[in-house]
């Protein structure tokens, strides 16, 4: 698979504000006059929104992991193989808010599910695609509970879950940064919303060398 240099993702925990810093980024960049696209996962198709509704959907609490993995992997492929590939193809700047390694730590992690077995899934799903670059918002399970518990928005059927869940999940975060250090850059979280926009918007002005 062709590595492409203007595709970037964003990862982390919930309640990290990935979603609000990609949203300034994107709109930022475009202030510069870059055409850029931003992408949700699960999301970003007809079809993958649909998928999204399924597995947020908090009357689904019996999902079982399998499922809910395959769910993922469905989506992800649609969005890959309709959006992804054929705007890289044309030499479009991508933004992805979450990636295959959301499946790999909520997943493979979280779930306990085999991980190897979600890498190869990542795999066939991705057709063998992958970030040239990939954003961790670095915050603690414990900040990501405090904002939890602060916020006024509805939770979705994952966010409802344990904190133990989302220490798993922090805890294979952190194991993929450690296996894959040349494509992650992690941005601390616990910040200030400009701050976190300001270090985000100049490690992506740097990677993309725009000045």
């Amino acid at each position: 698979m062709k590595n492409y240099e203007r595709f970037i993702s964003f990862e982390g925990i919930d309640f990290c504000g990935k979603s609000t810093q990609t949203a300034i980024l994107l709109e930022t960049l475009q202030e510069k006059g870059i055409n850029v696209h931003l992408l949700r996962e699960p999301g970003g198709t007809i079809i993958s929104e649909k998928v999204r509704s399924i597995i947020l959907d908090k009357a689904h609490l019996e999902m079982h992991a399998k499922a809910e993995i395959l769910l993922y992997s469905a989506a992800r492929a649609q969005l890959v193989h309709q959006k992804l590939l054929p705007l890289l193809e044309e030499g479009e700047y991508i933004i992805a808010d979450r990636f295959y390694d959301s499946t790999t730590a909520y997943q493979g992690y979280g779930r306990q599910l085999d991980v190897a077995f979600v890498q190869q899934l990542n795999h066939f799903a991705t057709s063998g695609l992958r970030p040239a670059k990939t954003l961790f918002i670095d915050i603690s399970p414990e900040e990501a509970l405090r904002r939890q518990k602060a916020g006024e928005r509805q939770k979705d059927r994952l966010e409802n879950e344990s904190a133990r869940f989302f220490q798993l999940i922090y805890d294979g975060y952190q194991r993929l940064i450690k296996e894959a250090p040349e494509r992650f850059i992690v941005i601390p979280g616990e910040d200030s919303i400009e701050n976190v926009a300001k270090n985000i918007q100049e490690t992506v002005f740097k990677i993309w060398n725009q000045e």
